[in-house]
């Protein structure tokens, strides 16, 4: 009597995978947005060496303005206060990195 019902729910379970594949129950389940949008994608005037004024406190990250653009940046070395005027050390990928001006 076991074995006849252990056999049944195997049965029962097989059929119910293969139904629930091959006729694509699950679509209705799925997540259908997608997500177009980009990240910290950089304006082409920022370059090395420019200088600006930052907006909010580096502690190491914040956000500084150069030339009206305002961007997120990183400090190079320590924390920077806001409206202090900073310079563009380098740049990696999308990444900022900027130092106090002297």
């Amino acid at each position: 009597m076991l074995t006849f019902w252990l056999a049944a729910i195997l049965i029962i379970l097989i059929v119910g995978t293969i139904f629930f594949f091959r006729y694509k129950t699950w679509k209705p389940l799925m997540l259908k947005t997608e997500i177009d949008s980009k990240v910290n994608v950089l304006d082409k005037n920022i370059t090395v060496g420019m200088e600006g004024k930052t907006v909010s406190r580096l502690a190491p990250a914040g956000k500084a303005i150069f030339e009206g653009i305002t961007e997120e940046v990183f400090s190079q070395n320590d924390f920077i206060d806001e409206n202090q005027q900073v310079v563009i050390a380098k740049i990696e990928g999308s990444k900022i990195i900027v130092k106090l001006k002297k």
